[in-house]
């Protein structure tokens, strides 16, 4: 007849196992995989065009939405043209008037805000966004001027 006898190195094994255990299920848990839109199965995410590229892009798509998502005194200053002024701040409100159909260009002064946006939008469940990379200072392109009767 043998005496099971618990060593206390043995308790300290079993603690440190349950301990790593408990870690690995906790990252697990913290970072796995997690639907980003309504719909469970689809994943969206959104693209980053050059400059070259987003004029094709517009050229190529007469219903393509531009939006711009910088503050309304830098719209003023300039924006590619048809586009639509709709800040960061107020896009969360706002994302539910546009329509997952379109196909969205999003821009701001350097791309670090459009960022943000396009991916609201495409975790939102928006299957066609892209962002000018650069944003509008790098756009070698057109502008438009908004005229403004306060300046």
């Amino acid at each position: 007849m043998r005496i099971f006898i618990i060593k206390r190195r043995n308790i300290y094994i079993v603690s440190a196992l349950i301990v790593i255990l408990l870690a690995v299920l906790l990252f697990w848990f913290f970072t796995r995989d997690r639907a980003v839109s309504n719909y469970p199965s689809i994943k969206y995410t959104y693209s980053n065009l050059l400059p070259e590229e987003a004029r094709n892009l517009v050229e190529d798509n007469p219903d393509l939405i531009i939006l711009d998502v910088r503050g309304e005194k830098e719209f003023r200053k300039g924006h590619l043209e048809n586009a639509f002024l709709v800040p960061l701040k107020e896009l969360a409100r706002h994302k539910e008037e546009l329509s997952r159909e379109n196909v969205y260009l999003v821009y701001c002064d350097n791309g670090k805000i459009s960022k943000k946006a396009s991916k609201l939008l495409s975790e939102s469940g928006y299957p066609r966004v892209y962002t000018l990379v650069g944003g509008y200072n790098k756009w070698p392109y057109e502008i438009t001027k908004s005229v403004s009767t306060e300046d």
